[in-house]
């Protein structure tokens, strides 16, 4: 008896009843796989321990950086960061962005509650490989659990910690089940997602979270890197690449193309050395790369014009067939800006206040405990916790700062410095500098610099180390019109950039003490000491005005009072008995020392140095110093005992430009002494204040003394050693007419320049010259602080003046009331030596 045979047609195969009724079977398992996958995870979601907890979920953390703001709180002036990352919420992001994301990424957003059963289908089918997380709530799963778990892990084993159960039974897994164990996770993690937040939540967070390369996480860190502008701005091309870059960041950034180094690449491909790689190799290397991004691009904007042709309600911005074909015609156009803790506006002041803001979190309470902490009682940390630090900078004056600086030393100092320098066999250090002084500088620049430093850590001798700077190599230095490409030895690096001019800057609102703007140097890259609080040198005749102060206070002089323009002497006291005295006489050099009565402001005025002894001279050889000392004290300046003496008269101490600005604030100030300050307040990434500045302040002297004196420095500005400030002859620094007192100082041998810049609303201090002391200028005509500083600070100001967007007062200075005028205040007129400082005996000016 034969056996009966039933065929089956599918398509144009015939199949036995028994071969159909199994590839039946087959295709309806194949098709439950993604429900029987999803009715999985649903029963899993309550029995995994290895899961992230719901509280994990809705408490979850970004690593966030912390920003700072300028004195208007909402000028970012740069950021301290592990990661990039800002956080906007959603009506900050552009709607092109989100409609475009959701046409490329996600089209059935809206529908789904975390999973896609077609994705499903295509991991299973892949086993991991191909990119199964399709859905916004998956990708997010992924990038804040998925990859932070791979990062721990990692983090883990380099502490050598022990590894748990659930670690060693992953280690154990094969790739494919290691991705397919992580994509269940994710799954989960994304359906818990769903129920926790709203649609527009875990897009907002995946936007946030995700890595566009160049230091830039999230979607406002990257509109600000690849095209300078907020989130919110991004119009439809923009929004399309950065959406584009979500597929794959590296291979289709927009800018990464225009600085990549093909050479690597090209040379493993065809198997030649790196230097036989050809310029048109590279060149259609780079242009494969830009094709690609362009691309990819294009194939955003489709999918957003075919969701838009379809209507999909989860779009809330859609793109016609006629801006579709526009938009992909169009060039990428980027307006990269570079992502550094050094880049942007104020960069010293950002490193000055890093270490300010990591004292104030790490304060700690008399119990021991710290005073500032999260809810959870952990500390702060200014790199992950998203703070916001709101400071006192303004950022236009710190503009007109920063270029009026570099302005000065680029165009009027470092070239006759550069030739004062190279007449001398021992460049750039004076012509009088012993070798084994030179020596022992050298070897001190050598091994604070990376390369000595390095090789030690490498276990080099120091005797290989040292010589290793007479082998000439190539290096990128710094110029005034940009970094130079050159080969050089390392020592005559060292020489070069020690010919460089260096500078700081700092100006304070007297009133308040906030810090209005701080450079502390020409280029941080390059020359990253600090100028304004590291840096402290002898400050020369910018202590002047504190020791007339003094003999005011003292009751020995009045500005209106003369004495004879002579040399002076004072009693010095050399032992403990009264007989142990000897007198300081310094000597003049180059002074006209006539004989006549000169009134002590005009010897303040002119900083005459003789006049400022015959001060000393009338308080004492040991109550005057103490008096000024304790003036000081009152200004927060506490000097050490061997400057408190005669000498201190003229500026012998070292002190950094913060400091003097600070004590000089209080002239304007009615005497009142108040501490600068940078930081108004410190917020935690929900706005909840954690700090805030409380002022302090103390009075330092008497407001008709600090007027008195005021006035006199005015007649710095009017008559005297800063007179250029006020005349046009002087360039376009000159012809600052507003009321301005003033001081100008030289220090010994010409090695540093200061000037003071006192308004009703702004004190301004400025200090230039080289890295070290022994390099300097030879004369007085281009050594005086009023050649080398006093220019700067009018650059600034005339800036500051012209600013629409900067309000100071341009109104006299405020008269006590009561004030005595006829003891502080002369009728006369006093005579002007031209504007340039008397070059009186080498100390100081």
């Amino acid at each position: 008896m034969s056996k009966k045979v039933t065929k089956t047609k599918e398509g144009n195969v015939y199949f036995k009843k028994p071969v159909a009724k199994f590839l039946i079977i087959l295709l309806w398992v194949v098709g439950l796989i993604p429900f029987l996958f999803i009715v999985y995870l649903r029963y899993i979601q309550t029995d995994s321990d290895s899961l992230p907890s719901v509280s994990m979920l809705e408490n979850q953390e970004e690593l966030l950086a912390t920003t700072i703001f300028a004195d208007d709180g909402m000028t970012e002036l740069g950021k301290y960061w592990t990661i990039n990352r800002t956080s906007v919420p959603y009506n900050e992001i552009s709607p092109f962005v989100i409609s475009a994301l959701i046409s490329t990424e996600d089209e059935r957003f809206e529908d789904h509650s975390g999973i896609d059963a077609k994705a499903v289908g295509r991991a299973l089918a892949n086993m991991g490989e191909a990119g199964g997380a399709s859905t916004i709530s998956q990708q997010l799963a992924k990038l804040i659990f998925t990859l932070k778990e791979r990062d721990e892990r990692r983090s883990a084993q380099q502490d050598g910690l022990g590894k748990t159960e659930e670690e060693q039974r992953i280690e154990k897994m094969s790739g494919i089940e290691r991705r397919l164990y992580e994509k269940v996770k994710e799954n989960v993690i994304a359906l818990r997602l769903e129920r926790r937040y709203t649609k527009k939540e875990i897009i907002t967070m995946y936007l946030n979270q995700f890595d566009f390369l160049e230091n830039a996480v999230g979607i406002s860190s990257a509109s600000r890197v690849y095209f300078n502008k907020d989130a919110a701005d991004l119009n439809y091309e923009e929004a399309a690449i950065l959406v584009g870059m979500c597929k794959n960041p590296g291979l289709y950034n927009p800018y990464g193309f225009t600085v990549k180094d093909y050479s690597g690449r090209i040379s493993a491909r065809q198997n030649i050395s790196k230097d036989k790689v050809s310029v048109e190799d590279m060149r259609a290397e780079r242009e494969t790369d830009s094709l690609r991004a362009i691309s990819r691009r294009n194939v955003v904007l489709y999918k957003w014009y075919e969701n838009s042709k379809k209507d999909n309600p989860a779009l809330t911005s859609k793109i016609t067939k006629e801006q579709f074909d526009s938009l992909k015609t169009l060039p990428i156009l980027t307006d990269y800006q570079t992502v550094d803790h050094k880049e942007g506006l104020a960069p010293y002041f950002r490193e000055s206040l890093r270490g300010k803001i990591t004292n104030i979190l790490n304060e700690k309470l008399d119990n021991g405990k710290l005073r500032y902490t999260k809810a959870n009682g952990d500390s702060y940390n200014i790199y992950d916790d998203g703070l916001k630090i709101y400071t006192t900078i303004n950022a236009d004056i710190q503009r007109h700062a920063e270029n009026a600086l570099v302005k000065h030393l680029k165009n009027n100092i470092q070239e006759p410095f550069t030739k004062n320098n190279q007449r001398t066999d021992k460049y750039p250090f004076a012509y009088n500098i012993d070798e084994s002084s030179i020596e022992s500088m050298m070897n001190s620049a050598r091994k604070r610099s990376t390369r000595y430093r390095s090789m030690r850590r490498r276990d080099i001798s120091v005797e290989e180390a040292i010589a290793s700077f007479d082998k000439k190599t190539p290096m990128k230095v710094f110029s005034w019109n940009g970094d130079i490409d050159t080969v050089l030895t390392p020592n005559d690096s060292i020489r070069y950039y020690k010919n460089i001019m260096r500078a700081g800057l700092v100006s304070i609102e007297p009133q308040t003490g906030f810090i209005k703007a701080w450079v502390g140097g020409p280029d941080i890259n390059h020359f990253s000491y600090d100028h304004v609080a590291q840096g402290k040198r002898q400050v020369g005749s910018t202590i002047k005005p504190f020791i007339y102060s003094a003999g005011m206070q003292f009751g020995v002089i009045t500005p209106c009072e003369t004495t004879p323009n002579i040399s002076y002497c004072v009693d010095v006291q050399t032992g403990s008995r009264p007989e142990d005295m000897t007198q300081w006489c310094p000597k003049n050099s180059g002074s006209k020392m006539n004989g006549e009565p000169i009134e002590f402001q005009k010897g303040l005025a002119n900083s005459m140095n003789n006049i400022t002894v015959a001060v000393m001279s009338k308080m004492g050889g040991v109550a005057g110093p103490r008096a000024v000392a304790k003036l000081m004290s009152n200004l927060n300046i506490n000097l050490r005992k061997e400057d408190i003496v005669p000498a201190m008269c003229l500026g012998v101490m070292d002190l950094s430009l913060l400091e003097i600005v600070g004590a000089q604030s209080a002239f304007v100030n009615g005497g009142i002494y108040t501490e600068p300050t940078s930081i108004i307040r410190i917020e935690d990434r929900n706005g909840n204040v954690i700090y805030e500045h409380q002022p302090v302040s103390r009075e330092a002297m008497s407001e008709e003394l600090a007027y008195a004196t005021l006035s006199m420095m005015q007649k710095v500005v009017t008559q005297g050693t800063a007179a250029s400030l006020r005349g046009t002859w002087r360039g376009d620094w000159g012809g600052i007419t507003q009321p301005t007192a003033g001081k100008t100082g030289t220090t010994q041998n010409n090695s540093d320049g200061w000037f003071m810049g006192l308004t009703p609303d702004l004190v301004t201090g400025v200090w230039v010259g080289a890295e070290d002391m022994a390099v300097r200028f030879r004369s007085m005509e281009w050594g005086q602080g009023a050649r080398l500083a006093l220019p700067i600070y009018g650059y600034m100001m005339q800036g500051v003046y012209k600013d629409p967007n900067i309000h100071i007062s341009t109104e006299e200075f405020e008269v006590p009331y009561g004030y005595a005028s006829s003891m502080y205040n002369c009728n006369n007129k006093s005579g002007s030596n031209g504007g340039e400082e008397t070059p009186d005996f080498g100390i100081g000016f």
